[in-house]
C-alpha cells in the first residue's frame, strides 16, 4: 500500500511540474527582452519545479488529511 501512495505522489509531482512548465512557456517570457538571456530557460525550468513541488504538496496534503479525517470518522 505504501509503495502504491509513494507512486502516486510522484506522478502527481510530475504532472504539476510539467503543468507549471507548460504554463510559463505559454506566458512568452522571451517577448519581454529585445535580447532574451541566455539563462531564461533555467529559470523557466527553475520556477516550473519552485511552482509545481508547491501545487503537488498542496494536493497531496489535502488529500492525505481527508483520507485520515474519513478513516477518523469510520
Amino acid at each position: 500500500m505504501t509503495n502504491a501512495i509513494s507512486f502516486v505522489n510522484l506522478l502527481v509531482q510530475v504532472g504539476f511540474i510539467w503543468l507549471a512548465f507548460r504554463s510559463i512557456q505559454g506566458i512568452h517570457l522571451e517577448t519581454m527582452w529585445n535580447r532574451p538571456p541566455r539563462t531564461l530557460a533555467l529559470l523557466i525550468t527553475l520556477l516550473a519545479i519552485a511552482i509545481g513541488e508547491g501545487c503537488a504538496s498542496f494536493v497531496i496534503g489535502f488529500f492525505t488529511t481527508l483520507r485520515n479525517l474519513l478513516l477518523t470518522l469510520k
